[in-house]
């Protein structure tokens, strides 16, 4: 049976720089109950990479750097409804056609 391919998808990913400033004083080693200043072998560039891996600092700036296309692929509707569903869990109850038109005007003019 052939299957009617009705929709493409296209998956991409977008980067992003992100820029985080802080000064040297506010530059802590935290545990649980303590913060002590820069201490021993611990340099205050290890702790201001950890401040931003632990999500601990807010932004200074930031820059969209491109989006690359990792894939893409033919579906049928019946496909295309189950992805949306998948990704779109929140939205699962909407009708067929409430998703379909979501889909069909999501384009930007």
């Amino acid at each position: 049976m052939n299957e009617n391919k009705d929709y493409v998808v296209v998956t991409a990913i977008s980067m992003y720089r992100m820029r985080y400033v802080m000064h040297r004083d506010d530059l802590t080693i935290s545990s649980p109950g303590i913060k002590t200043t820069l201490t021993g072998n611990i340099s205050e560039i290890e702790i201001a990479k950890d401040t931003v891996t632990m999500n601990e600092q807010e932004e200074f700036s930031q820059e969209h750097v491109g989006e690359y296309i990792i894939d893409t692929a033919r579906m049928a509707e019946a496909n295309v409804l189950e992805l949306f569903d998948e990704e779109n869990d929140y939205l699962s109850e909407w009708p067929k056609e409430r998703k379909l038109a979501h889909i069909r005007n999501s384009a930007i003019d």
